[in-house]
């Protein structure tokens, strides 16, 4: 009897010393590529103060869970028993659509706070440029959460559509020009078609769905008589690797699907243009097959994440066109939607410009002032209710 008293608290100390070996023994990971962040790094040098304000403490306690042995595995359980138990929402962020869909949880409530102080921004913006005489157009271009509904009757209803014409409203109210994309991309495109199953973002054909209507409407804007490169479905080519989505990633690749990265490319792009980069350290010619689609070049066996598969996001980058069908110069403050056709865009232009305000590092106004191109647009999904005007 006292034997087996004595089980339980030995087993007890066996596995956290178990798990204490595993920790030492095993290397601290710089990256969870399930999470999409950055994992605690251990600081080995704590100061006095650090150590003395509980600071340090807490700390230790964010490395402990981050560096767990075998993290990954008690999150992809932790999934697994969510939807065994019936969980609804997964993660508290998105529910499972059926056929290998993740959509994410409905928007209940409008805060007007947040978008009244995003209307503000573009229209600062717009009146800054204005005063330069550089014109500006605001474009939301449709994004998944907002488009793809397909929660059973008993979840609320998705208001992200209902925003979003709001934030169209008060901008023309207050005289900021806009472009609703969805208004524009053929209504005969099946949404489904435009979307990845596991990710936020769109695919291929959504994309270029969306390249076509922004040019039809910024022909309008430049009074250049542009017209986008037809898509064809033939010109369409898939890669074989496994697609990392960005939301299946969060839910620990527990959902099977049958998401592919797919390219249409109507024209080489590298025989035409010339790509400069602008890092916080210097500015370089780039190549172009570096910058975009980098995941052609993967083994096969090699899962391909979304910015892989078209392009991660940059301070900035210069396009410059040896054959354009205008000597107009555009600039795009753009998020990651735009990613899969910047190259599609730039076809059109001498020059673009594409700027990402998450990590430009110049006050925008002044140095748009400086640049003086033909039109500046602002292009983030419907989602996205953040300009990142830190620099102004």
């Amino acid at each position: 009897m006292k034997k087996l008293e004595l089980l339980l608290p030995i087993s007890f100390f066996l596995l956290i010393f178990g798990v204490l070996v595993g920790h030492v023994l095993m290397t601290d990971r710089k990256v969870s590529e399930m999470e999409n962040r950055s994992l605690t790094a251990l600081n080995k040098t704590p100061t006095i103060e650090q150590i003395f304000t509980g600071e340090y403490a807490k700390h230790l306690e964010e490395y402990f869970v981050d560096q767990f042995p075998l993290r990954d595995d008690w999150l992809r359980n932790y999934i697994v028993f969510q939807g065994v138990t019936g969980k609804v929402y997964l993660n508290d962020k998105y529910y499972l659509a059926g056929d290998g869909w993740i959509a994410a949880k409905p928007v209940i409530e409008i805060d007007e706070k947040v978008m009244n102080d995003f209307v503000d921004e573009l229209e600062s913006i717009s009146e800054g440029l204005e005063e330069a005489g550089i014109p500006f157009t605001f474009y939301s271009f449709p994004a998944k959460a907002t488009y793809i509904l397909k929660a059973p009757e008993y979840m609320p209803s998705d208001l992200g559509q209902l925003r979003n014409e709001k934030v169209h409203e008060l901008l023309r109210e207050r005289g900021v020009d806009e472009v609703r994309l969805m208004d524009y991309i053929d209504s005969n495109l099946p949404v489904e078609e435009m979307y990845f199953k596991t990710d936020h973002h769109w695919t291929m054909r959504g994309a270029y769905a969306a390249y076509e209507a922004l040019i039809r409407t910024l022909s309008e804007r430049l009074d250049e008589p542009i017209s986008p490169m037809p898509y064809h479905a033939e010109s369409t080519y898939c890669l074989k690797n496994e697609f990392l989505g960005s939301w299946n990633k969060i839910l620990a690749m527990t959902i099977e699907n049958d998401d592919k990265v797919c390219y249409n490319e109507p024209i080489d792009f590298s025989e035409t243009l010339t790509v400069y980069e602008r890092t916080a350290m210097r500015e370089y010619e780039a190549d172009l097959n570096r910058l975009y689609g980098v995941a052609k070049g993967f083994e096969e066996s090699r899962p391909v994440n979304y910015s892989e598969a078209y392009s991660r996001d940059h301070i900035e980058l210069n396009i410059f066109n040896e054959q354009p069908d205008t000597d107009k110069h555009v600039v795009v403050i753009k998020d990651s939607y735009f990613n899969p056709i910047q190259f599609h865009v730039a076809s059109h232009f001498k020059q673009l410009t594409i700027i990402d305000l998450r990590y430009f590092d110049q006050p925008l106004i002044e140095f748009l002032k400086e640049l003086r191109p033909d039109h500046v647009i602002l292009a983030y999904n419907d989602r996205n209710m953040n300009v990142y005007l830190e620099n102004e």
